[in-house]
């Protein structure tokens, strides 16, 4: 017993030594939090002018020398963005460098740049100056910078959010006034919006989304506008696009939409707008044209149009592929059927009808919308 008491007594010495050295241990292992401040700014040089373009991919590359730990531990970064004369003591923007605040660079977008001068008050379609600097920080201690650069940025006349999503909704389009059926836009690789719709009489705009309470555009002219509606009349079948980056709008009339035969250099059969984007034409008679010791058999898509004025004109929607040497079959990947606005060459990015096609009748299907990728379809009677 006497034994068995004197064991629990040595053991609870031992727990509070352990516990006394670990805290002990702990105490001489107090984070050192020292570091150097940056003490030079290599990229952008002082003054140095930016054009954005915030709809591309284009960067700017922000370079500094790295600040020291007493350590030898890592320093974080972040670039801090102050008006012309701040003091960084409340700046309007920062972000943390590369690799997620390691590296002594930063590569920042156009697009976030944009957002930054927006709110050092630089107005769209106009220049101004920006001034940057580098927080290095180590735990709770942060440096500044020995020094800041100025650099001054031209904004584009666009839009400093350019919008994920665009619809088109109001009485006069195709979903009609239920947000829910707004009918969305394709946003091509240029960062344009586009549809091919149907508009009758009545109020229509553009939505950021088909739900809640969306931000509202509309079209003033040849400009796109924040806010608004536009009031269509008449029935009538347009390509509408939409350039956020630029503050741009585009309407353009579809009057009319027929399977240009390259021989012939002119349609050869019309297709009816049968909503969402589509065109169709059924029984189309396929004539190839007979040269005597060859016959053609290559066709493409001509869209006859009007502009804001009346004026009449045409564009042309064909192959990805400036020539196809045989016609398709069965194993002809969905990618030969893709379909993207081309130039009014008689011959160039055309298609073939299936082999056999000659003095048949087919059911040709243009679709140009946000489904997918433009495509059509050719059933050989």
């Amino acid at each position: 017993m006497i034994r068995s008491i004197k064991s629990n007594i040595y053991s609870l010495l031992a727990a509070t030594l352990a516990i006394t050295t670990f805290a002990s241990c702990e105490k001489d292992k107090e984070i050192n939090s020292n570091i150097s401040t940056v003490k030079e700014l290599y990229y952008p040089e002082v003054g140095k002018y930016l054009k954005l373009q915030p709809a591309t991919t284009a960067v700017v590359n922000f370079e500094w020398s790295p600040a020291r730990a007493e350590d030898g531990s890592l320093v974080m970064y972040e670039v801090a963005f102050d008006t012309l004369g701040g003091d960084f003591q409340r700046p309007i923007y920062t972000v943390a460098s590369n690799g997620n605040g390691v590296q002594n660079a930063l590569s920042l977008s156009h697009k976030v740049l944009n957002t930054v001068a927006s709110k050092a008050g630089i107005q769209p379609s106009t220049s101004g100056s920006l001034q940057w600097t580098v927080i290095a920080s180590k735990g709770l201690n942060e440096k500044k910078a020995e020094a800041s650069r100025v650099i001054v940025i031209e904004r584009p006349s666009g839009f400093t959010e350019i919008p994920s999503n665009v619809f088109i909704t109001g009485a006069a389009t195709e979903g009609g006034a239920d947000l829910a059926s707004a009918k969305p836009m394709k946003l091509n690789a240029d960062g344009v919006f586009e549809i091919f719709t149907r508009l009758k009489d009545g109020a229509y705009q553009f939505v950021d989304r088909n739900s809640g309470t969306p931000v509202t555009y509309s079209i003033q002219g040849t400009r796109l506008a924040e806010g608004g509606e536009n009031q269509q009349a008449g029935d009538k079948v347009y390509r509408i696009r939409l350039d956020f980056a630029n503050a741009a709008a585009e309407m353009t009339e579809i009057t009319g939409v027929g399977v240009f035969a390259s021989a012939y250099n002119r349609s050869v059969g019309n297709l009816a707008y049968a909503g969402n984007g589509t065109w169709t034409g059924t029984n189309l008679p396929i004539a190839y044209y007979d040269f005597g010791s060859w016959k053609d058999d290559r066709f493409k898509f001509q869209l006859l149009t009007a502009d804001a004025g009346g004026t009449p004109g045409a564009m042309f929607y064909g192959s990805v592929n400036q020539s196809n040497s045989t016609p398709p079959d069965a194993n002809t990947p969905e990618a030969y059927y893709s379909v993207v606005p081309v130039d009014n060459s008689q011959w160039d990015f055309t298609y073939k009808y299936p082999a056999g096609s000659d003095g048949k009748a087919g059911d040709f299907t243009l679709e140009l919308n946000a489904a997918g990728d433009y495509k059509y379809k050719l059933t050989v009677r």
